[in-house]
């Protein structure tokens, strides 16, 4: 293949990736699990007051 149809192929695919992301990302309901929503919305947090006694 040259290079100039490789080039236009990757812009196009890159296009269509932006395209797509931007169809997910515009509804939160498509990407964000419910549980998430109802620890406030953040999967990160770990409860700090485990005293249990043993090596976490």
């Amino acid at each position: 293949m040259k290079k100039e149809n490789l080039k236009r192929i990757i812009q196009d695919l890159e296009s269509l990736l932006t395209e797509l992301k931007s169809e997910v990302y515009s509804d939160p309901e498509s990407f964000v699990h419910p549980w998430y929503e109802q620890t406030g919305n953040n999967p990160h947090s770990i409860p700090c007051d485990d005293d249990d006694g043993y090596a976490d």
